[in-house]
């Protein structure tokens, strides 16, 4: 029996007015794979994050979860069919604690939801959950340090983890090493592979180097269209790629 994709994208269109943003789009991302979206500024990759959550609606297309069909529905409920994002800019709880942030992140998965009056009830595997993140995150020595006063890199990588803390299957991560140093850039690619393992990622990324280390696959977008999709070997070669990538950012696909 051959499995379903985690994710798949079949004739996705995408306009804003008479700016068509999105045109075509076919993208197949197998369960396990990690997978990377490149392209240049407004190429549309953030817009078609949105699209695959529910954030905005798709003006032509469909989408499929694990061949389900996910087209029109809610943020909430795609979420609670268990894909997860993270954003460009943090979005934390930034008075919380990392501790606090990672045990509202772990609600969903243990049934809690919103009803925060069963809490008391679930508090032990809702701890749990969360101690066993911020340790997998490497943030135990921050644990009660409010979000909004972490380095950078680390409210990032708790992004991320509360991206997984809720049990989702499936990964979307928005540039997620953005404005790193290299060795933080570093440390964010180890993390990720870590934290992902067993799940299906699907990541948007500027830098050449994160996507050649961590990608499976890519797909390219230029004017709102996949112009290029497959292994890193076969897209850091592809003409058409070479030529949406004019200046400095293509030389570093040689």
């Amino acid at each position: 029996m051959i499995r379903p994709a985690a994710l798949q994208l079949n004739g996705v269109y995408k306009s804003f007015g008479l700016v068509d943003v999105l045109r075509n789009v076919e993208i197949t991302v197998a369960a396990g794979e990690r997978h990377a979206i490149i392209g240049p500024n407004g190429a549309g990759k953030s817009t078609l994050f949105h699209l695959i959550t529910g954030r905005f609606p798709l003006s032509a297309g469909r989408i499929y979860l694990h061949g389900d069909d996910i087209t029109g529905r809610s943020s909430y409920d795609i979420y609670r069919l268990g894909i997860a994002r993270s954003f460009q800019v943090t979005s934390l709880f930034n008075r919380l604690s990392v501790f606090e942030n990672l045990r509202v992140g772990a609600m969903r998965v243990l049934g809690a939801g919103h009803a925060w009056w069963r809490l008391l009830d679930r508090y032990r595997p809702l701890r749990e959950r969360a101690e066993e993140m911020l340790e997998m995150l490497g943030l135990e020595e921050r644990r009660n340090v409010p979000a909004g006063l972490l380095a950078y890199a680390d409210q990032r990588a708790l992004e991320i983890g509360l991206a997984i803390v809720g049990g989702a299957n499936t990964i979307l991560l928005d540039e997620p090493t953005a404005g790193m140093s290299r060795h933080e850039t570093e440390r964010a690619v180890a993390l990720i592979r870590k934290v992902t393992e067993g799940r299906t990622l699907l990541v948007v990324e500027h830098d050449m180097g994160v996507v050649f280390d961590l990608a499976d696959r890519i797909s390219v977008l230029a004017n709102g269209n996949v112009i290029a999709s497959g292994p890193p070997s076969d897209v850091r070669g592809d003409p058409a790629v070479r030529t949406a990538y004019l200046g400095a950012v293509a030389e570093t696909l040689t």
